[in-house]
């Protein structure tokens, strides 16, 4: 059922039932043995919109059906006649590192004919779209298959200085019968759009009008009044939709943001999900032991591990255990530590796919008890101290008993070589995340995942971020680069232009400002800028992505992730005996250089908080406040 707030205009419609204002359709469209219907409560008249804006908005709702109906995710698009559409294997093929990527999976994108086109007397056909809708619960849904034909008519008249101009799209279900339809699509055989427009030449184009009207062939059934507040829904959504709409706007980029789905594709991660909630959400929302409403935080757990799931599908060709045959993913997988693991959620569902690694958190949880004895064992209470805060106590004369006066063991991020980091809603330990990868292994630092949360300084302490000044800032492709791999400060910009030279490109850099701009109003968005400056200076490729999980805290910022996954395919080719080997470059510079630009940037950034001898106290006695009073154990998300 479509859902948005009325925008149409209510005085003209009749109040009656659909079922008494049908009447056959104004337009000849064959076969003859098709009755189509139509009604004067399916008609909005006195549109200002430009045909180019419907059209463009008609292309937009192909791809974003979830716009229409709650019960969908999204459309595949397997065929589009203009190629402007693109199918989830060319997405696929974007993101991917060659060998590293794993066909398969999912609804799957297999070839599918389109239905024929319909004749529509004074049109003339102009594309053809093949679309399959994706539910978002397939055990109560089907996919299903659409074809989606566009029209064109054009009629000049000089005499009255009038142009008129009509687009029609012809929406055609893949069935034989009514039963084959599934709930949230219309009881129909058929569904149209047409948008009639008439513009005076001697004015604006706004000055124009148009009129947008939906007729329909249906089952030889009476009218239901479901199918009624449907199709009412369907016309208003267009027009609101419509209200909002810019002409300069790429239909073809969908719901187009250009740092979402830009690390993965949204068909691998959705689909991944879907059967991720169907396989534990009934067996850990009923078992849920925490004060904090279940479903919220198993689906957003579980959105997560649909992200690593696909993202090291994309890193190192590995999947989850049930794609494998009973293959082991030692050989091929290097390991995670999820730091600040809170509930543990994730941890047991990487484990339970396949994906060996382990969670430590200072405070232990109370889910942690419904998980079986070997989960549990992959779960340690323990508590983090950056190694140069360590260092630093270690160093200073009778601190050492501040350390042992903690009474939980304590780690200082040192972990085997390649192992990969989540640092999920880690607050303190957020921006510490890249400095903590990069020491672990200064000749090769880990590859990591921050989803930042609260914003913290190095010493714990709740700090806002200034704003990064303009030239620091990343671009909206959400991508940097490491120093090593740029121009010198020094240098200007070779050519500052948009690479394709034209206006796409250019509308790309635009959209890129304002994501940025948007970005940086906000303490998260700080926070977010303050993780990827600090990574790039030690000298990762660094990438942030919006993610598809049910949390406003949704930005990722991944580190590492080509130059692991090219050394990874580079260094374990197809045939190579034994346990992967690991990757041996690092495109940041030697290792004492990574260590200097560490110490740099702990001693920087502590500075305004007197030092590092005085960070590292402060965070001693934070941690120890942490553990004495309720501190995490008892926060929503952790």
């Amino acid at each position: 059922m479509p859902r948005s707030k009325n925008a149409r205009d209510t005085t003209r419609l009749t109040g009656k039932p659909l079922a008494e204002t049908i009447e056959p359709a104004s337009l000849d469209i064959g076969p003859e043995a098709e009755e189509w219907l139509s009604s004067p409560d399916l008609m909005e008249m006195g549109l200002p919109f430009a045909p180019e804006v419907v059209y463009d908005l008609n292309v937009f709702l192909l791809i974003n059906p979830n716009f229409n109906s709650s019960c969908l995710f999204r459309a595949d698009i397997l065929f589009d006649s203009l190629g402007g559409l693109k199918t989830p294997e060319h997405e696929e093929e974007k993101n991917s590192f060659g060998s590293c990527r794993v066909e398969g999976g999912g609804f799957g994108a297999q070839s599918v004919e389109p239905v024929p086109a319909r004749s529509v007397a004074g049109f003339s056909l102009t594309r053809t779209v093949v679309r399959r809708l994706i539910p978002r619960n397939p055990q109560l849904d089907r996919p299903l298959d659409q074809t989606c034909h566009f029209y064109e008519a054009g009629e000049d008249d000089v005499q009255r200085d009038t142009t008129s101009k009509r687009i029609l799209f012809v929406l055609t279900p893949h069935l034989s019968s009514r039963d084959e339809i599934p709930f949230y699509h219309p009881l129909l055989r058929g569904l149209v759009f047409l948008y009639d427009f008439k513009s005076d030449d001697a004015k604006p184009p706004q000055g124009g009008h148009g009129t947008l009207s939906i007729s329909f062939v249906p089952f030889p059934e009476p009218i239901q009044d479901r199918l009624d507040r449907t199709l009412a829904a369907l016309l208003n959504t267009q027009v609101r939709l419509a209200r909002n709409a810019h002409t300069s706007r790429r239909p073809d980029r969908g719901n187009h943001n250009p740092i979402k789905d830009n690390v993965l594709p949204k068909h691998r991660v959705q689909d991944t999900y879907s059967w991720l909630k169907l396989k534990y959400a009934p067996d850990l929302c009923p078992r849920w032991v925490e004060d904090t409403e279940p479903s919220k935080h198993v689906f957003e757990d579980l959105a997560i591990a649909a992200f690593f799931i696909e993202l090291w599908r994309n890193m190192y060709g590995v999947a989850p255990v049930a794609e494998r045959g009973g293959e082991s993913d030692d050989a091929v997988f290097p390991g995670f530590v999820d730091v600040a693991c809170g509930n543990g959620v994730l941890v047991y569902v990487l484990l339970l796919e396949g994906y060996h690694g382990w969670g430590f958190d200072a405070r232990r949880r109370k889910t942690w008890g419904i998980f079986p004895d070997w989960v549990q064992e992959k779960l340690k209470e323990a508590t983090y101290i950056p190694k140069p805060f360590y260092d630093a106590m270690a160093a200073a004369a009778g601190t050492e008993s501040d350390i042992r006066e903690l009474g939980i063991d304590t780690l200082t991020g040192m972990f085997p070589k390649d192992t990969f980091i989540i640092s999920n809603h880690a607050d303190e330990l957020t921006v510490w995340t890249p400095l903590m990868a990069a020491l672990s292994n200064p000749e090769s630092p880990l590859p990591f995942l921050s989803i930042p949360c609260c914003s913290h300084s190095l010493s714990g302490a709740r700090y806002r971020y200034p704003t990064p000044p303009r030239e620091k800032r990343h671009g909206g492709r959400g991508k940097s680069t490491p120093k090593s791999e740029g121009p010198e400060p020094d240098e200007p910009e070779p050519n500052p232009q948009p690479q394709i030279g034209d206006l796409k490109a250019l509308r790309a850099e635009q959209q890129a400002s304002q994501a940025d701009a948007e970005m940086y109003n906000s303490t998260y968005g700080c926070l977010t800028a303050k993780t990827m400056a600090i990574a790039e200076e030690i000298g990762y490729e660094v990438e942030r992505t919006l993610m598809r999980i049910p949390s406003t805290r949704n930005m990722g910022v991944v580190g590492g992730r080509r130059r692991t996954a090219q050394e990874w395919r580079r260094s374990n080719k197809p045939g190579d005996s034994g346990l992967a080997q690991p990757p041996d470059t690092h495109n940041g510079g030697t290792t004492n250089e990574v260590l200097e630009r560490i110490d740099e940037i702990v001693r920087r950034e502590c500075s305004r908080e007197g030092g590092v001898d005085t960070a590292a106290k402060a965070w001693i006695e934070r941690t120890k406040g942490l553990l004495k009073g309720q501190g995490r154990g008892n926060q929503p998300r952790h």
